[in-house]
């Protein structure tokens, strides 16, 4: 399973491609969404961690 510092190493390297020189807008717009979703299942993935530190407590 993908964890939350893979989540987050993934959406750095979609944002740098997001910026790279020579690609369409729409390209560079797809990549910020794919970099956008990584952070946010890092985010969920960091909340699930919680949830489950705290039931074992």
């Amino acid at each position: 399973m993908i964890n939350i510092a893979e989540c987050r190493e993934h959406a750095d390297l979609y944002k740098r491609l997001s910026g790279a020189s020579g690609i369409s807008k729409d390209r560079a717009d797809v990549l910020k969404n794919i970099a956008r979703t990584y952070v946010g299942l890092a985010g969920q993935l960091d909340r699930l961690a919680s949830l489950a530190r705290n039931e074992l407590r």
